[in-house]
């Protein structure tokens, strides 16, 4: 009974660090581990097997792999059909039923990433709100993942259960026949009545409305006798004030995001972007005087062929969380100026170098081109401006096509397992140039990796100190009477809840050995529990903490925290009651 209480408390702990966000979730799963660990509830054999865990290894390749379809180009005929689409019902159901579709073959957040932009253009090309296309957009996304056993983290994670303790895993597309009628009806109502449902929200500072905002750059004129002269840019940092050169105009030359060892000459003018008090406190100590009134700044003098502006959107998990443009040095380090920072549609313009960046900030930055990629790669954020990439040559997309096609008719037919089957599918795409090593490993989330290995190790103390069968009997005291329909359903409902403050991969792991308890004990198919865990852990739609989709469009929706429910609450109710409805007659309790 000790050990059981020390696994409870140690759950509770660790579910509370989830919900508050103070610590970040991976360091929580890896914090909980170590005290498992500690505590000697597991055999030391133990400890590490997460990690090695079938799942963890699955959900790597397919993460690889689905870079592999966003690499050879298959996402773009979509989004330019995709933008053909006229009337608010006809674009939301392009929109919704696309990213739906790509979210059942590839990780849900990647196929989000790739239609963000394509909805943020669409809304400014019809002049329409964001705010009414991409929390709908978002929310498809985790539909789409339920559809098939490759489509999101928790069906593989209740897959592996399944093999594990009866023998054999749900197949490819098992999961089909619930949760695509999950996914229809849910996207149906998203375009349909869902949007309506969401307030009005102005999301990020976009970037044509930033170059109409006056009174934000100026124009500062260094005289022969300032002390500043013949002195690199980056001595200006000694002054301490919160000034950013984001240009400098040389004579007829034009210097876009100069570098911090551009020496500053007489007679330059500095492009600069500061509030009043520090743009007087510069000129004051650095002998500046302002070029001329303060204006505009019009495109033309934000860039030029080889720097251009960027919208980028921080995620969770993103080496940004947590950190400030100072301390990270971004100017000097990566060569990339913070312009503007928008946090759930409130424009910060104080302080922006010590503005502490958070999951779902929308960041304004000037970055030069032959950079860009490595940046975003390097902050792994999504970005919100469309950019012209040719397609590739029809060989690698037909190869493409084939390995991955073959690595779904492999799987489905159960000839080999799903985490060698993508494993082998990624390494392919990997040798064949499809995608670039430093792509594959780019692609792999991995503070997911190691919540879901160091959470596997929780899920197995549940298992091997007899917690979760005592949870069980707990819950089937405090239901005697129920039918178990009822019963299903309030484990549905339950992780239902518990994923919109827990990763949703970490709730399937909790949940998975309390379900199939409870089957057990009632005496009948874990199957329908299973099913119902996995149903319910994707369907995280009441907060923007509870997936990394909701974070993704918080910033550029302009939501507060209250819109996720306005809209999520319905939906969740509709999923919960089509879901019990299709679990109970494809997967009875018999």
């Amino acid at each position: 009974m000790g050990q059981q209480v020390f696994v409870l408390a140690v759950v509770a702990v660790t579910f509370v660090l989830f919900m508050t966000g103070k610590l970040r979730y991976d360091l929580v799963g890896l914090s909980a581990m170590v005290v498992l660990a500690l505590g000697g509830v597991l055999p030391t054999t133990e400890i590490f097997h997460g990690f090695a865990n079938d799942a963890v290894l699955s959900v790597i390749a397919v993460m690889v792999a689905g870079r592999g379809l966003r690499a050879a180009g298959t996402t773009e005929p979509f989004a330019a059909l995709m933008l053909r689409a006229r009337g608010t019902v006809g674009q939301l159901l392009a929109l919704t039923g696309t990213v739906g579709f790509f979210s059942t073959f590839m990780n849900n957040t990647g196929a989000l990433a790739v239609f963000l932009p394509v909805t943020v253009h669409m809304a400014r090309e019809m002049r329409r709100l964001a705010s009414s296309l991409l929390m709908p957009l978002a929310f498809a996304s985790l539909l789409g993942g339920l559809v098939t056993l490759i489509g999101t983290p928790p069906n593989i994670l209740v897959s592996t259960f399944r093999d594990e303790h009866m023998g054999r895993p749900f197949g490819l597309f098992d999961f089909t026949p619930v949760g695509l009628g999950v996914a229809v009806v849910g996207i149906v109502f998203l375009a349909t009545v869902g949007w309506r449902l969401l307030p009005a929200r102005r999301g990020s500072v976009s970037l044509e409305r930033l170059m109409q905002m006056e009174n934000y750059f100026s124009e500062v004129f260094v005289p022969a006798d300032s002390q500043y002269a013949g002195r690199p840019l980056r001595d200006l940092q000694g002054l301490g004030l919160d000034v950013n050169v984001v240009g400098l105009v040389r004579g007829d030359r034009r210097v876009p995001a100069p570098q911090g060892h551009e020496l500053i000459m007489a007679e330059d003018i500095l492009l600069v972007e500061a509030a009043g008090g520090p743009l007087r406190e510069m000129r004051e100590r650095a002998g500046f005087d302002l070029a001329h009134e303060r204006r505009e700044v019009v495109a033309e003098e934000m860039g030029d062929s080889d720097v251009e502006l960027q919208e980028i959107v921080i995620a969770r998990g993103s080496p940004l969380v947590g950190r400030t443009a100072r301390g990270l040095r971004m100017r000097w380090r990566f060569g990339v100026n913070l312009l503007a920072i928008s946090r759930q549609g409130s424009r910060l313009v104080r302080r922006l170098a010590d503005v502490r960046f958070q999951p779902g900030d929308v960041l304004l930055v000037q970055v030069r081109r032959e950079n860009r990629a490595d940046v975003l790669q390097e902050f792994k954020v999504v970005t919100l401006v469309d950019h012209e990439h040719p397609l590739p040559s029809l060989p690698k997309l037909i190869l493409t096509m084939v390995i991955f096609g073959a690595a779904i008719a492999l799987v489905a037919a159960r000839v080999l397992p799903l985490g060698l089957t993508f494993l082998t599918a990624a390494l392919m795409l990997v040798l064949t140039g499809v995608v670039t090593v430093k792509q594959a490993y780019t692609a792999v989330d991995w503070p997911v990796i190691i919540l879901l290995g160091s959470t596997i190790c929780m899920g197995s103390a549940l298992e091997y100190t007899g917690t979760a069968q005592w949870i069980a009997s707990a819950l089937i005291r405090g239901t005697v009477g129920w039918p178990p329909p009822t019963i299903v359903a309030a484990v549905m409902i339950t992780t239902m809840l518990v994923s919109n403050v827990v990763n949703n991969a970490a709730t399937a792991v909790m949940m998975a050995p309390i379900a199939y308890a409870l089957a057990i004990d009632l005496g009948v198919s874990p199957d329908t529990f299973l099913m119902a865990v996995a149903v319910g852990a994707s369907c995280c739609f009441l907060t923007p903490i509870g997936h990394q989709c909701n974070v993704l469009v918080l910033g550029p929706g302009g939501y507060k925290f209250s819109d996720y429910a306005r809209l999520g609450l319905p939906l969740s109710v509709l999923c919960a009651v089509v879901g019990l409805f299709l679990i109970l007659r494809v997967w009875p309790l018999n």
